[in-house]
Formats: C-alpha cells, sequence, structure tokens
C-alpha cells in the first residue's frame, strides 16, 4: 500500500518515499493524496527560501535574500567548472575534492551554527587553501575559473566581516595569485588579480551601504520617540493647565460658600458659589476629555482651543471665585493666529492659577498688549514683604509656560520683584500679522 505524506500547515501531499527529505511532512490518510511532482519541488523552494531568510534575519548582515543566494550559487558553479577544466570528475580524485571544498564551505558557513556565520577567518584559510591546490594542476584550456573562486571568497569576506580581516583576505588571495604567476602556473594573472580587488571593493561597499542603513534605521527610531516624547509633553502640559486652572477656581468658590455658610449664613451665596465650581467642574471634566482623547486614533474634537477672545472670560471665572484681578487689553486681536493665542491664554492661565493657589485673597493685575510685531502679557501679585519662590517653581508649572513661549519663539520671566511675584512673556507676530484690519476684509489681500 503506498502511504503519502502531508506537509504540515498546508494541503499538499508527497510520497513517504521522499519522507527523509522532508522533515517537516507527516502522515496522511489516502484519501487526502494528491498531485506530488509540483507539489514536492514547491514545498522544498518554500522550505529552503523560509530557512535562508531566516538566518539573513538573525545575523547581523540582514542583506537581502538574493545576495547570500547569489553568492553561493556563483561559487558552486564556478568551482564545478574549475574541477571540469581539470577533468576532476572523471575518476573522482583530490581535484574534485578540493572543488568540493572550496564551493561547500561558504555554503556551509551559513548554515552548521545557528545564529551566527562560520568564523571568516577560518572561511578564508580554508577556501584560499583549497583554490590554491586547484590552481596546482594547470588546466588545458586558456581562461582558468579557479582564480575567480578567490573572487567571490574576498567579496564574501570583505562584506560580511571587519575591515582588518577583509584586508588580510585580500593580501593573502593576492599573494597565492601572486606567486603561481611568478612560477608560471596562471595566465592571465594581471586580469585575476584586478578581478580580486575589485571583489574586495564590491564587498566593502556593500557593508559601507550596510551600516550607513542601520545608522539611517536607527537615527529614525530615535527621532521617532523624540516626536512621541514631545507630544506627550505637549499633552502633559495641556492636562496640567487644565487641572490645575479648574481645580484652583473650584477651590475658591468652596472656600466662598464654605465662609458663606459658617460666617454669613447665607445659603443664597453658598449656592452660587456651589454651582459655579459645578459648571466649572464640568467644564474642567470636557477639557480633560478633549485633551486625553488627542492619544487616541479617531478624528479630534471639533470644539476649537481657547485665545485670546477667550481671556476676558477667563478672567471673569476667576473674580467669580472670589479673586481680585485688574484686567487691560490692547490691540487688534485679529492679529494674534490661534497658536499665539491658545499660547498666551494658557499662560495667564497658569499664572492666576498659581496667584490663587500661592497667595489666596491676594489680587492680580493682568495686562495684554499686541504689538505690529509681538504681543505681551504681564502678570503682577502684589505681595507685602519677601516673596520666595512657590515650592513648584521649578515644577511642570512654570517650566510648562516657558516651553509653551519658546515653542513660539518668545521668551518668559517669572520671578519676584520689588511689587511682588511678576510674569513677563513675549511672543512675536508674523510680520503680516498687524496689518490694518481693514485690509483684511479686502478680497484678496486677506
Amino acid at each position: 500500500m503506498t502511504a503519502t505524506l502531508r506537509i504540515r500547515g498546508s494541503g499538499f501531499a508527497v510520497p513517504r518515499s521522499r519522507s527523509r527529505l522532508l522533515p517537516w511532512a507527516e502522515g496522511v490518510s489516502a484519501t487526502e493524496r494528491t498531485r506530488c511532482g509540483w507539489v514536492f519541488a514547491y514545498a522544498g523552494r518554500v522550505q529552503v527560501t523560509a530557512f535562508f531568510r531566516r538566518r539573513v534575519a538573525e545575523s547581523e548582515y540582514d542583506y537581502p535574500l538574493a545576495v547570500p543566494v547569489f553568492a553561493h550559487i556563483a561559487v558552486v558553479a564556478i568551482a564545478g567548472a574549475a574541477v571540469a577544466q581539470r577533468d576532476g570528475f572523471v575518476p573522482p580524485g583530490w581535484v574534485l575534492l578540493c572543488g568540493l571544498v572550496a564551493a561547500v564551505t561558504p555554503v556551509a558557513g551559513d548554515m552548521i551554527r545557528p545564529g551566527v556565520v562560520l568564523p571568516r577567518p577560518f572561511l578564508a584559510v580554508v577556501v584560499i587553501a583549497a583554490a590554491a591546490l586547484l590552481l596546482l594542476q594547470q588546466p588545458d584550456t586558456a581562461f582558468d575559473f579557479a582564480p575567480l573562486i578567490l573572487v567571490i571568497l574576498t567579496a564574501e569576506v570583505a562584506a560580511t566581516a571587519s575591515l582588518a580581516v577583509s584586508l588580510a583576505t585580500l593580501a593573502a588571495a593576492m599573494a597565492v595569485l601572486s606567486a603561481f604567476a611568478l612560477t608560471g602556473r596562471l595566465d592571465g594573472a594581471p586580469y585575476a588579480l584586478a578581478g580580486v580587488v575589485l571583489g574586495w571593493a564590491f564587498g566593502y561597499l556593500m557593508l559601507t551601504q550596510l551600516r550607513l542603513l542601520h545608522q539611517e534605521r536607527a537615527s529614525k527610531a530615535i527621532q521617532s520617540e523624540q516626536a512621541a516624547t514631545r507630544e506627550r509633553q505637549r499633552i502633559a502640559r495641556e492636562v496640567h493647565d487644565v487641572i490645575a486652572h479648574s481645580l484652583s477656581i473650584t477651590l475658591l468658590h468652596l472656600t466662598a460658600a464654605r465662609r458663606a455658610l459658617e460666617q454669613d449664613r447665607d445659603v443664597d451665596d453658598a449656592v452660587d458659589a456651589l454651582s459655579d465650581a459645578e459648571r466649572l467642574g464640568r467644564q474642567a471634566m470636557a477639557d480633560i476629555r478633549r485633551t486625553v482623547g488627542l492619544l487616541d486614533a479617531g478624528p479630534a474634537g471639533t470644539r476649537p482651543e481657547p485665545g485670546v477672545a477667550d481671556l476676558p472670560d477667563l478672567i471673569d471665572d476667576f473674580r467669580r471665585a472670589g479673586l481680585p484681578v485688574a484686567f487691560d487689553m490692547r490691540g487688534d486681536l485679529s492679529a494674534v493666529s490661534g497658536a499665539v493665542g491658545l499660547g498666551i491664554y494658557r499662560i495667564t492661565q497658569e499664572s492666576l492659577a498659581n496667584v490663587a493657589k500661592h497667595a489666596p485673597g491676594a489680587s492680580a493685575d493682568v495686562r495684554l498688549t499686541i504689538e505690529p510685531e509681538r504681543v505681551t502679557l504681564d502678570i503682577r501679585n502684589p505681595t507685602r514683604g519677601q516673596v520666595t519662590p512657590p515650592n513648584g517653581s521649578l515644577g511642570s508649572g512654570l517650566r510648562g509656560m516657558r516651553e509653551r513661549a519658546a515653542l513660539l519663539g518668545g521668551t518668559l520671566r517669572a520671578g519676584p520683584d520689588r511689587r511682588g511675584w511678576s510674569v513677563h512673556a513675549a511672543v512675536p507676530l508674523p510680520r503680516d500679522s498687524c496689518r490694518p484690519a481693514i485690509l483684511r476684509h479686502i478680497p484678496g489681500l486677506s
């Protein structure tokens, strides 16, 4: 009874008589038989291709699969031609043995050691010795294929070894060819020597290109990581600003509600303060969801980011929470771009939140000046006595404000002065952003 084998992971079958060549096959029933000839060839090719791809991926020299396969096929063909020139096949003798060593050693060097290739110095010594023994017997033909073995060897070593090893291999190959040329056993020695040099140069160029490719991949990986880090930092700043602002105002409202109940027994004022705190809390939750939503791969929300036009509403929120804020804004708001407006808004938000957190009950003075070339923001918190930096001066609050100003091409100074604590930010505007307002409404000039 003729049994068949099935290739694991497929629906093809091959005769059991070929099972020694297909260790990846398993027995199947007679009902699973199919055409075997082309299936056997296809399965063998797939397995060999997968094996070489795996070995190339495991080694540090991840050339395209066609490169090592072409080199192995070429050295086998050239060694066979060199043996045939010397009539080494019939009868078999030491010539055939040298040809087999020269042909099989490079192929076996990529197969016998999992994960690494055969040491290149050992490979060079074996193949050069085999080629030298072939050159001892001169062929009857005008062109000798044996020197081409050294050409392929130097190219392979130069492409898969250090510069010192490849130069040593080149020197040894040239020494062997020169010795046979001087003794008159090698015709066309200049061409053979030139071929060896060109083979080494070709292999070294391939190695250089591979190293440059690895450097480019590493550089792209570093750039991707840096871009991801910057995006995480940007989102962290947004979340910090939203949470700091909402919690500061909410705490002010809760404090006002507690005082209204404890001191004045005024339920209406307490309810108003709690209502404002609830409204700000819901707004903060919406802002946090929108900011965290930037991490999602889905489409972003349609709610616009705040800008300089939203500063009056921001000031009113702090005023309703019990923080006295004097606000003065001068200039054309339409001259400020969205990015600059968001940065100014966040800096103002963080500065007033710091006032509410570190100097409760104190007042603040906010001045925004929009000039043709820049936007200037000054925030002062008059305090009594000596002012010391808050504990978080080196934390994410002030650092985030400085980073926002720097990303916009501006500067930010924050620290104590003679009248208290002050924040000064200056952000440049594009040259054409402060044109007369009437020109922005003329078609073709906007």
